[in-house]
């Protein structure tokens, strides 16, 4: 938790010193008196614990776009697992295979690893990429199954490098296939094939 010390001829320029010092907003510290007289007073102004600046970040960002989200973050042994629910506008924040949703990922990392540089966040909406991940687990193993019974190659729906991840990581679970893109940018496509040891 990074922290400064400021001083200012009362409290609140004292905050408002500390505040300017950290570059964040003052919903996004919390503060302690450390000495006070009548010409002077001296605070220590800290960032907050990461599971609550992670809250007031997103909900200021979602906020100032015009959404009024419910946000729960739950912390396991990778970080903190953060999902948006909105009641209308879900598909808006996920956008058009997720694009919205990794933009949003991308910012809030970033603004995030400036106070916590070691700490992982997964941003969802409304479950999205479970539900996405388990889905696309499942479909490759499906086609995988298809390849070994006909020996032929099939190819994927164009993935996100992420997604090719989840793809790979499941398939590497399954002898007899072996995976590989063609392709450049959007257009990449997987192609699951029967690996040499299978033929």
């Amino acid at each position: 938790m990074k922290s400064v010390e400021a001083s200012g001829k009362d409290l609140t320029e004292a905050i408002a010193n500390g505040i300017a010092q950290l570059r964040v907003r003052k919903q996004e510290v919390v503060h302690e008196v450390l000495s006070q007289t009548e010409e002077e007073t001296t605070v220590k102004v800290s960032v907050k614990e990461a599971r609550d600046h992670l809250h007031e970040l997103t909900s200021f960002i979602l906020a100032s776009c015009g959404f009024k989200p419910n946000i729960s973050i739950t912390k396991d042994d990778k970080g903190l697992y953060l999902n948006i629910k909105t009641k209308r506008t879900d598909a808006i924040l996920i956008g058009k295979k997720g694009e919205t949703l990794w933009a949003l990922q991308y910012l809030i990392s970033r603004l995030m690893k400036r106070f916590h540089p070691n700490l992982k966040i997964l941003v969802d909406v409304g479950g999205y990429r479970m539900r996405r991940n388990n889905f696309l687990r499942k479909k490759a193993e499906a086609i995988a199954r298809i390849v070994l019974q006909t020996g032929r190659e099939m190819a994927l729906d164009p993935l996100t490098k992420k997604e090719q991840q989840i793809v790979g990581a499941k398939l590497s679970e399954i002898k007899g296939v072996k995976v590989y893109t063609i392709g450049k940018g959007v257009s990449k496509n997987v192609i699951i094939a029967p690996s040499d040891e299978s033929e």
